[in-house]
C-alpha cells in the first residue's frame, strides 16, 4: 500500500522541536550508493540516471584500477527488467528463485525515486578489474543507475555522523531493517554497518536514543551505551509523528513487545538445532510443542534481552492486593494498579497462570491467560477484575483431540511482563 503522503522523522521531529531549536541531519548509512565516478572507469562513463529509449540497449565495458584492497558495496537502480552488471566475469545481480528474488539483505528495495534497488558487497583486491553494464530499454523504455559504496565512504559518513552527535546536545538514531514474507533473516543483528554506527555516535554522545524500525527482536551489543531504545517497528504511514510524539513526552509509550527479544543469537527456541532452522535436506521441524515463546525462555530458564510483556513508561507503577477465587468454572482475578509516578501514563496489566498437578501432558511453567490495557493520571489506581474461564485453564491432549481443564491448585502471578510479575497467587481449579 503507498499511502498519499508519509513524513519522514526529520520533518516531524522539526516541526515539533518548533522553530527555536536546531535540529540537524547527518548520513551513518548510506543504502543507496553514491555515484561511482566516470573518471574511474576506462573509457570513462556516466552511469548516474542513464535513460535507455524502448526498444534500444545500452552497454559499456570498462577497466578501473584499484591501489589497494577494498570492499565495495555495488547497488543497481533500474525501472524496467534489471540491467547485466558483470564484474571481472562474474554477473552480480542474477535472478534469484522464488521469494529471494524479493528479499535485498534487511535493506529497502525501493529507492526513493521509485526505482528498485539491488545490492551486493564484494572484497575487491588491489590492481585492473573489467566492469561491464548492459540495460534493455523494452517496450517503454527505462532509467538506472549503478552506484557503489566503498571503505572510505562509509568512513565519511561515518565521521560526519560522530562529528553531528559531539555537537548535539542528544541525538536520536534511526535504524532499519526490511522483511518480508517467504524469506528468512539471515540473522538477528541489524544490517550492514549500523551496530558500528550506534557504537560509534553513543560513545561521541550518551544522549543518544536508537528508534528501531524492525520487524522483531534485534540483538544489540550496544544497549548499555545508549541513554534509550524505542522499539516502532514499522509503524505506518502516521509513524514519523507518532515517534515524534513519544520521543518529546506527548504520549506514554504504551505499546509491549508481543515477542521475547533473545540476548544471544545462539539462545532461543531455534537455535542449534539445524532440524528446526534451517532444516535439514528441504525439511522443517517444528518440535518445540507448546514452548513457544517466551515458554520457551521461561522453560530453560534461559535469560532474555527483554521479555515477552515488556514495555517502559514515562511514569512508574505499583501492582497491589491480588486476590484469586473459583467463579463460573473459571477464575476470577482482581488486582489494584497504581500510577506512582507524576504524570499520566499508560500500562499493559497480564496475567499469567501455572500449570495443573493433575494433568498428564506437557505444560508451561506460566502462560498467558489474560490482560488489560488502562490509562490512568499520576496518584490514581484502579481495581482490575480478569475472569479466566475454563479455555485460558484448559491445555491440548493430542490423544483425545479435545482441551482439558487443568484443575487442582493452580498459581496466578500479575505484573507488567512475562518476567516482571510481583503478585503472585493460588486458587483450586475445580
Amino acid at each position: 500500500v503507498v499511502p498519499e503522503r508519509a513524513d519522514s522523522p526529520w520533518t516531524a521531529i522539526r516541526r515539533r522541536a518548533g522553530r527555536t531549536a536546531a535540529v540537524r541531519y547527518a548520513l551513518g548509512e548510506d543504502v543507496y550508493g553514491k555515484p561511482v565516478p566516470a573518471a574511474l572507469l576506462t573509457p570513462p562513463v556516466d552511469l548516474e540516471n542513464r535513460t535507455v529509449e524502448a526498444g534500444r540497449t545500452f552497454t559499456h565495458e570498462a577497466d578501473f584500477t584499484l591501489a589497494e584492497d577494498d570492499e565495495w558495496t555495488l547497488l543497481v537502480h533500474h525501472g524496467g527488467s534489471r540491467p547485466d552488471v558483470r564484474l571481472d566475469g562474474e554477473e552480480l545481480f542474477p535472478r534469484q528463485p522464488g521469494a529471494a528474488e524479493e528479499h535485498t539483505g534487511g535493506f529497502l528495495a525501493t529507492a526513493p525515486d521509485g526505482l528498485a534497488v539491488r545490492r551486493r558487497t564484494l572484497t575487491l583486491k588491489a590492481g585492473r578489474h573489467r566492469l561491464s553494464v548492459t540495460a534493455q530499454g523494452g517496450a517503454r523504455g527505462q532509467r538506472f543507475r549503478l552506484r557503489r559504496t566503498t571503505r572510505a565512504s562509509r568512513a565519511a559518513d561515518l565521521a560526519e555522523a560522530v562529528k553531528a552527535a559531539k555537537a548535539a546536545r542528544s541525538v536520536v538514531l534511526f535504524a532499519y531493517e526490511d522483511a518480508g514474507e517467504g524469506a528468512d533473516r539471515t540473522g538477528l543483528a541489524l544490517p550492514g554497518g549500523q551496530a558500528a554506527l550506534i557504537e560509534a555516535v553513543t560513545a561521541a554522545n550518551p544522549r543518544t536514543t536508537v528508534v528501531l524500525n524492525t520487524p522483531a527482536g534485534v540483538t544489540m551489543p550496544w544497549l548499555e551505551r545508549t541513554g534509550a531504545v524505542l522499539q516502532m517497528y514499522y509503524p505506518g504511514q502516521e509513524g514519523a509523528a507518532a515517534t515524534a510524539d513519544v520521543l518529546f513526552g506527548d504520549a506514554d509509550p504504551g505499546g509491549r513487545l508481543t515477542q521475547t527479544f533473545p540476548a544471544d543469537e545462539h539462545v532461543h527456541p531455534v537455535a542449534g538445532d539445524p532440524a528446526r532452522y534451517p532444516g535439514v535436506g528441504g525439511r522443517q521441524e517444528y518440535t518445540e510443542g507448546i514452548h513457544v515463546g517466551h515458554r520457551w525462555y521461561d522453560a530453560q530458564e534461559a535469560a532474555p534481552l527483554f521479555p515477552f510483556g515488556h514495555g517502559l513508561s514515562y511514569t512508574t507503577w505499583r501492582y497491589e492486593k491480588l486476590t484469586v477465587r473459583p467463579e463460573r468454572g473459571g477464575l476470577r482475578v482482581e488486582f489494584t494498579v497504581r500510577n506512582t509516578g507524576r504524570r499520566k501514563g499508560t500500562d499493559v496489566a497480564q496475567v499469567y497462570v501455572g500449570p495443573s498437578p493433575e494433568l498428564r501432558l506437557d505444560q508451561p511453567v506460566r502462560a498467558l491467560a489474560g490482560y488489560r490495557r488502562l490509562t490512568l493520571a499520576p496518584g490514581r489506581s484502579q481495581r482490575i477484575t480478569l475472569d479466566l474461564d475454563a479455555r485460558a485453564l484448559s491445555s491440548w491432549d493430542a490423544e483425545q483431540h479435545t482441551w482439558v481443564v487443568g484443575k487442582g491448585l493452580r498459581e496466578v502471578f500479575a505484573g507488567r511482563s512475562s518476567r516482571d510479575l510481583p503478585l503472585r497467587a493460588t486458587a483450586l481449579v475445580r
